[in-house]
């Protein structure tokens, strides 16, 4: 799926992977589940896979029931949302939309007692970004925390990168439609890990995959380029601009798949087609 509208001079775009090729690069940071679990050097091999790559897929993380009840809470949410009227609010959580914003920074939204329901703008203009979602249905709390097997995680960003890492914030990524996605960046300098849990497929370019430069979250030199471009244009240090020459993997996943990501490297999310759904529990780990 082409990007929408013209890509302006100041984006390099890179290529990616497709056919046979995107399977193979995606086949080989494929781990399963049961596996991890059973066998502790299948872990180690996880973890120097993201440590390498800085990107992993955890096959089948989430069960039918954990998926079904996931995206049921994430259209419903939506919808009644999507059914109030100017003024409304539901008591059960906080509504950020619009002008109409009642927590602004990152840190508010991180530190509220309720579940938040933030509408982003501008880039990913229109994707519903939920706080702390495992609060928002009482009776889905535990369903929630056991599909992001959070003890997992923490163990294989440990081992990968030596360092103690810990649940920040969760979220739930809903988007609909969103045809403007942010460019290629990275999410500071600082080690910090994301798992990418999916409640519905993402086998195709038209809803929206998350796409990685391997290797990346290495690679100094790329991102001191980017930087002194960003710096003479004026731009966010953290945007990667400067990507000719270099190929970036889709990752295509199954509903209950799991995607780990090193996010001080490159990554962006590909523009959807006006049609498509992405439900997608997140958790950040610094």
């Amino acid at each position: 799926m082409a990007l929408s509208g013209d890509i302006p001079p100041l984006y390099q775009e890179p290529k990616l992977h497709s056919g046979l090729r995107r399977w193979r690069e995606t086949r080989a940071i494929c781990f399963d589940l049961k596996t991890l679990r059973r066998h502790g050097s299948q872990v180690q091999e996880a973890a120097q896979t993201l440590s390498r790559t800085g990107l992993i897929v955890i096959r089948g993380a989430a069960s039918r029931q954990a998926v079904d009840a996931l995206a049921t809470m994430a259209e419903r949410t939506w919808d009644d949302v999507a059914a109030l009227t100017p003024g409304r609010e539901l008591p059960h959580l906080i509504l950020n939309r619009g002008e109409h914003r009642l927590l602004r920074g990152y840190k508010a939204l991180v530190e509220s007692t309720k579940p938040v329901v933030n509408f982003r703008h501008e880039e990913d203009d229109g994707m519903m970004d939920v706080f702390h979602p495992e609060n928002l249905v009482p009776e889905n709390r535990q369903l929630i925390l056991d599909c992001q097997h959070e003890d997992l995680v923490e163990a294989l960003a440990r081992r990968a990168f030596d360092r103690k890492l810990k649940v920040k914030c969760r979220n739930l990524y809903v988007s609909k439609g969103v045809e403007n996605t942010r460019f290629y960046h990275c999410d500071g300098e600082r080690i910090k890990v994301k798992s990418f849990v999916y409640a519905n497929d993402v086998n195709c370019f038209d809803t929206g995959p998350y796409c990685y430069i391997m290797c990346s979250h290495h690679d100094a030199a790329l991102r001191q380029e980017n930087q002194a471009f960003n710096e003479h244009h004026g731009l966010n240090k953290h945007e990667y601009r400067l990507l000719a020459g270099h190929v970036a993997l889709p990752v295509f996943c199954r509903a209950g798949d799991m995607v780990i990501s090193a996010q001080h490297g490159a990554h962006r999310g590909h523009p959807q087609a006006a049609s498509a759904t992405r439900i997608v529990l997140v958790n950040l780990y610094q």
